[in-house]
């Protein structure tokens, strides 16, 4: 009785840590700094981290990110770092640029807008 017992408290313990902490129920896009200057060293990086359901990053878990310039094609290049991480780098040219990135496992994608500036 008590191994029947304590087989279904570790199903339940297991399937509650596959439920909320290891199932990925939002995908947060950090974007660090806003803004571009108009330099070579300067870059922007983007940034897919997949949360659980208590809002912290999900373990063992990774989401792709994929993006797609709006506008600002001549303004803006960009460098994939890994499969949730591109850098966007300036042309040296003043103005706005837009990218819609799209995370593999989210519902929505978002606009990001970056200005560059001198």
């Amino acid at each position: 009785m008590i191994i029947i017992l304590l087989c279904i408290l570790i199903l339940f313990i297991a399937l509650f840590l596959w439920q909320y902490v290891f199932n990925i129920y939002e995908a947060k896009i950090l974007v660090n700094p806003k803004y571009l200057i108009i330099n070579s060293d300067s870059k922007v990086v983007i940034e897919v981290i997949p949360l659980n359901s208590f809002g912290k990053k999900a373990l063992f878990r990774k989401i792709s990110l994929n993006h797609k310039i709006i506008y600002g094609k001549d303004l803006i290049k960009i460098e994939k770092i890994s499969d949730n991480i591109f850098n966007i780098h300036s042309k040296g040219k003043i103005g706005n640029a837009e990218i819609l990135v799209t995370p593999s496992v989210g519902l929505f994608s978002s606009k990001i807008k970056i200005p560059i500036q001198l």
